[in-house]
């Protein structure tokens, strides 16, 4: 459907979720460009619009969405609380909304949200869109998976910027700007339901500034990774982590933040609802902040700290360029914290049974000792050393060694199998020791050196002894 150039205005219907117009499936409507086609909610509107634009409530909408036009509020001379795009099935239902897309919009003066799609959409992309003015959040993301965000712009927004919130998950945030907004640039939270939180959830490349809380808030979420992106002049902490774990802060620019308070540039603290609507403690803990450059504001008390509070655990603070600070450069309280330039090589050991054994951010070499043993080495260049019984061993991201002290430790014979499983083997950076062993090299398995075969039905590459022992 295309609209010309011009100003279109457009009235809410009986019901909030009527919206102004609504789109069915198959359907994309189109201007003639931001600015050039806009669709203006009329003056004196005293009704709740859910949406001036929306799908329909309660249907299953699918391939539809929007382009070069313009939605305007007119927040100034209209009452009642309204929304710019709303789309989404039934909150609680099984029904979803897919592939949506909006692309070249722009949302302006709306009392509420300003894009906001919800519960759920699978499969949905938003860019080079623009939402200012609005008197809730710019661009929410509630109840996503699968979906992208990119190359928008948030800016004078009286709350957030960009929220992603209520179990989204699989879903990227890519160079987008967040600026100017009431509260904070770009928030990723479950909000105050008992539901899951959000997670698998990527950040990557863009700016937040100017924003009066913080530049990212990162609050019972998991799994989490921000790359990339130039944080600066917000009033509180460039990054807040907020009760959530598994989070990866690397590679990004903060500078002059925590204006408006003295606080660290990025802060991590746990988060205690054990008497809210959930009842549990979200930790602060097993997040990974690395290879940031960090310049302080007068304000700015540290470059990155741990809250002293029950917890902040496993954090790992590493190869950060941090500088004008007042206090120090870091600040770790939590068990199994470390903060400095490269990681320490930790040892972890199994026992004699069946382990599980995962590592953390650090280098590790990590024992299973005897029994069927699981090892993950996780993040980090890790030294992996299963011990007798048939293991099972997956070195994670890094440059991973997995190592064998003695033949017992993984072997097959005519009659018996002890075989060790490598799960993940990278040949550009992982590496096989066997120097303890007393091999001379690759061969044919004869004479002291090692044959190595693979099987193409079992998708296994093997390395074979086949000297007779003792026994012959």
């Amino acid at each position: 459907m295309v609209m010309g150039a011009g100003t279109y205005v457009v009235s809410g219907g009986e019901e909030p979720s009527d919206g102004c117009l609504m789109l069915k499936s198959n359907v994309t409507l189109s201007g003639a460009g931001m600015g050039e086609t806009i669709i203006k909610l009329a003056d004196g509107s005293d009704t709740k619009v859910t949406g001036i634009v929306r799908s329909a409530y309660g249907e299953e909408t699918h391939d539809f969405g929007m382009k070069n036009l313009t939605l305007d509020g007119n927040r100034d001379a209209t009452t009642g609380k309204v929304d710019g795009w709303f789309n989404g099935y039934i909150p609680g239902s099984d029904g979803k909304d897919s592939n949506v897309t909006l692309d070249s919009v722009e949302i302006k003066d709306c009392s509420g949200y300003g894009f906001d799609p919800h519960e759920q959409t699978v499969n949905m992309v938003i860019k080079n869109s623009v939402s200012h003015g609005n008197g809730l959040d710019g661009f929410v993301a509630d109840y996503l998976s699968d979906s992208v965000f990119e190359n928008n712009v948030a800016y004078d927004n009286d709350r957030h910027g960009f929220n992603v919130v209520t179990s989204t998950h699989d879903f990227t945030l890519s160079n987008n700007v967040a600026y100017g907004n009431g509260s904070t640039g770009i928030v990723v939270q479950r909000g105050s339901e008992n539901i899951p939180s959000p997670a698998n959830i990527t950040i990557t490349g863009g700016a937040v500034y100017g924003n009066a809380a913080e530049g990212v808030l990162i609050k019972l979420s998991s799994q989490v990774s921000v790359s990339g992106v130039d944080i600066h002049d917000n009033g509180n902490a460039g990054v807040r982590i907020y009760g959530s774990s598994g989070v990866d802060i690397f590679d990004n620019t903060l500078s002059n933040n925590a204006l408006g308070s003295a606080v660290p540039e990025i802060i991590v603290q746990s988060y205690d609802d054990t008497t809210g609507v959930s009842g549990k403690f979200f930790s602060g803990s097993d997040n990974l902040i690395r290879g940031n450059t960090i310049t302080g504001s007068d304000n700015s008390t540290y470059g990155v700290a741990e809250r002293n509070e029950d917890g902040t655990d496993r954090n790992s603070i590493v190869g950060n360029t941090i500088s004008h600070t007042s206090k120090g450069l870091t600040l770790v309280y939590g068990d199994g914290s470390f903060a400095g330039d490269a990681f320490p090589l930790v040892t972890v050991n199994g026992t004699e049974g069946n382990d599980v054994i995962t590592g953390g951010a650090a280098h590790e070499q990590i024992f299973g000792l005897a029994g069927k043993d699981t090892l993950n080495g996780g993040w980090g260049d890790d030294i992996l050393v299963g011990g007798a019984g048939a293991d099972k061993l997956t070195g994670g991201t890094g440059a991973d060694t997995f190592r064998f002290d003695q033949l017992t430790d993984s072997y097959r014979t005519a009659t018996t199998s002890s075989t060790d499983l490598v799960t993940d083997f990278d040949i550009s950076q992982d590496r096989i020791d066997l120097t303890n062993l007393g091999f001379t090299g690759l061969g044919s398995g004869k004479g002291g050196t090692l044959n190595i075969s693979y099987n193409a039905t079992l998708d296994r590459t093997y390395v074979k002894s086949l000297d007779a022992d003792a026994s012959g």
